[in-house]
Order: C-alpha cells, then sequence, then structure tokens
C-alpha cells in the first residue's frame, strides 16, 4: 500500500513539472498576440496620419500650383506694363521734340511777330477774337497732351512697382510653400517606413507564434506520454510487488511444510529425526532468498566529460529552420545533430545524449544557453514525440 502511494504521488509530481512549461509557453503566446495587437494598432493609427499627411501635401501641391500660374499671369502683365511705360516715355518725347522743334522755328522765323499780325490784320473785332480763341486752343491742347502723357507714364510707373511688388510676395509664398511641402513629403516618408518597420515586426511574431504553438504541441504531447508512462510505472511497481508477495507465502508455505515433516519423523526416531532435521535445516539455509530483478548496469561507451542537461527536439522540416548548421553541415545528408552552447561544449566534438545516441556537436540557437541542448530529427512528428526531457550527456574524449 505504501508503495502503490508513493508511486501517486509521483506521478501527479511528474505531471506538474511536464506541465508547468506549457503553461509557461502558454503565457509567452499570450505575450505575443498582445504584442501583435498593440502593433497592428499601431499600424492603423499611422495609416491614418498618412491618409491626412497625403490630403495636406495634394492641398499644399494645388496652393503651390496656384502661386505659380498667378507669378506667370503676374510677370505677363508686367511685361505689358513695362512695354506700356517704354511706349509712353518715347511719345513723351517724341512730343517734346515736336514742341521744341515749333519753339525753335518760332524764333528762327518770328512766329510771334506772325501771330500778332494774324490779330492786328483781322477785319474786326469778332475776327480778332476768333483767332486769338484759335490760337489759346492749339496752344492748350498741346498742354494737356504733354500732361496727359505724364500722367500715363506716373500711373504706369506706379503700377509697375504695385505688380513687382506683388511678384515678390508671390515669390515668396511660393517658397514658403514648397518649404512645407517637402515637410510633409518627409513625413510621409518616415510614415511609410514606421508602417513597414511595423509589417516586419508582424511578420516575426507571426513566425515566433508558429513556434511556441509547436513546443507547446511538443510538450503536451510528451506530458500526455510522461503520465502513460508514468502510470504504466505504477502499475508494474504493483504487479512486481504482487508477485513477490505471492512469493513469500509460498515460500513461508513450503517452510511450514518442512518443519511439519520434520516433527513427524522425530517422534519415530530421535536419531534419524536428529539427521533429518539437521538435512532440512541446512537445505533450508542453503535455499537461496528471492529478490526483485536487478536492472544490468550499462556499461559506458565513452570516456569523456558526462553532464544532466535539459534537451528540446528540433527539424529542418519546420518552416523556420535552415538545412545547413553553423558549422555548415547539411542536416539532409546528415541528420544526426545536436546544438549546443560552445562555451560549455565545443563546437565539432562528439556527444553521446541518452535516449538520442552518438551525435556531432555542429549547431547553435538563440535559446540553446547553458545545459541546454537541442537534437536534431528529420520530421516535425519525431521532435514531438521527444518532447522536452533530461538526458544525461558525455563528451567523448
Amino acid at each position: 500500500m505504501r508503495k502503490q502511494t508513493f508511486g501517486f504521488v509521483a506521478t501527479l509530481l511528474l505531471g506538474a513539472n511536464v506541465l508547468l512549461p506549457v503553461f509557461a509557453q502558454a503565457e509567452s503566446l499570450n505575450e505575443l498576440d498582445k504584442k501583435e495587437s498593440a502593433i497592428a494598432r499601431q499600424s492603423d493609427k499611422i495609416s491614418g496620419e498618412l491618409q491626412i499627411a497625403l490630403n495636406d501635401v495634394n492641398e499644399k501641391y494645388q496652393e503651390v500650383n496656384d502661386i505659380r500660374t498667378k507669378i506667370s499671369e503676374n510677370e505677363a502683365v508686367l511685361e505689358k506694363t513695362k512695354t506700356d511705360i517704354v511706349e509712353t516715355e518715347k511719345k513723351i518725347e517724341q512730343r517734346k521734340e515736336a514742341i521744341a522743334e515749333r519753339m525753335k522755328t518760332a524764333q528762327v522765323n518770328g512766329m510771334t511777330d506772325r501771330s500778332i499780325n494774324a490779330l492786328l490784320e483781322s477785319k474786326d473785332l469778332g475776327e480778332f477774337l476768333n483767332r486769338a480763341f484759335a490760337m489759346t486752343v492749339i496752344q492748350n491742347a498741346e498742354k494737356t497732351k504733354v500732361a496727359s502723357l505724364g500722367e500715363a507714364k506716373d500711373k504706369l510707373t506706379e503700377l509697375k512697382a504695385t505688380q513687382e511688388k506683388t511678384q515678390a510676395q508671390l515669390k515668396q509664398n511660393s517658397q514658403s510653400l514648397e518649404a512645407e511641402t517637402t515637410k510633409l513629403d518627409e513625413k510621409m516618408a518616415n510614415l511609410k517606413q514606421e508602417l513597414a518597420d511595423n509589417k516586419t515586426s508582424l511578420e516575426k511574431i507571426s513566425q515566433d507564434k508558429e513556434v511556441e504553438k509547436a513546443r507547446q504541441a511538443a510538450e503536451k504531447a510528451q506530458a500526455e506520454k510522461a503520465e502513460k508512462e508514468a502510470k504504466a510505472a505504477e502499475a508494474a511497481k504493483a504487479a512486481e510487488a504482487e508477485k513477490a508477495s505471492k512469493a513469500a507465502a509460498a515460500q513461508a508455505q513450503e517452510k511450514a511444510k518442512a518443519e511439519a515433516s520434520s516433527q513427524a519423523s522425530s517422534q519415530s526416531s530421535k536419531p534419524a529425526s536428529s539427521a533429518s532435521s539437521s538435512q532440512q535445516t541446512t537445505q533450508t539455509s542453503e535455499q537461496p532468498k528471492q529478490e526483485p530483478a536487478q536492472p544490468a548496469p550499462s556499461t559506458p561507451t565513452t570516456s569523456g566529460r558526462t553532464m544532466q542537461m535539459e534537451s528540446t527536439g528540433y527539424s529542418c522540416a519546420e518552416s523556420v529552420n535552415t538545412f545547413f548548421t553553423a558549422m555548415g553541415i547539411d542536416l539532409r545528408q546528415n541528420p544526426q545533430v545536436v546544438a549546443v552552447d560552445p562555451s560549455v561544449i565545443p563546437l565539432g566534438s562528439m556527444v553521446e545524449v541518452s535516449g538520442y545516441g552518438i551525435a556531432i556537436a555542429g549547431d547553435t540557437g538563440g535559446a540553446i544557453k547553458g545545459n541546454i541542448i537541442d537534437v536534431h530529427f528529420p520530421t516535425v512528428e519525431q521532435c514531438i514525440q521527444w518532447g522536452r526531457r533530461s538526458v544525461t550527456v558525455t563528451v567523448i574524449s
């Protein structure tokens, strides 16, 4: 009964030790899910910001194009104004030259005297007044033309200054908008890079999740297998105990029969009884005691350093792995390889792993640190069957 109780407690402890890594891995998978959700939310936010930035860029580009159109139109008007100013200046110069020529002719030919004579030669006062009025009108017309040309030039000059100021302001606005557009372009580029980085992170998390799920499945299968083996071992121990008990009972019964026979013989003949008793006692003492069978000691096949280590399984058939090890070994041709921590077991060493056999320490891994090794199998199913277990590792001398 005590043996059965001990076996049951051992089974519970073994099951707890095997299942604890499964819970730990499940928690790790939960963390990966949280990280994946956080990155996905961040990507959605970045996508929204990217759309807003894109709309702003389009608006700025439209404003820049509008200002460039205004600059082109204003340049055309400005060029026309400059041309009009040049034409007006030419007309003013021509008018001045004409007036100067008339004044020169008047001085040379005595036009003043002629004008006076024309007035004096009037037949009557009415003709005199008409001639005087006509001469005044002609002179005022000349003055008005010169004055109007001067005013036109002043207006054109003022318009030119206004247009040049407008042109300068438009160019300044255009430069400012182009600078804003450049900043928005840089912002869009940064947002796109963040989206690309998030995509890479999501892909990495997805791969990590697949690895975790595979490890969970392997550890779950190993836990179920360990539980079955523990139950089988418990049943075997119970059967062995029952067998030993029956053997002991049979031996006691045989002994009792022998003692009864000895007593019967002593009653018929004391000497014969004594001899018979002595012979029976000798036979009884010489009979070997029945003991539980002991397993034969294993003969070591190596003579190097021996360590107790934790072991997991991996396969080149998994999508996250390659066919070549850290030492360049092709696992398709040489599958008998284990991944080790080079600071514990040097790469290239020959090792013997209990339950696995002799292999080459020819690979490494990010999670393989300290007293942990990863044994290679050609298929994923073999990895799942291996699970996670404690093994004895001997480095062959």
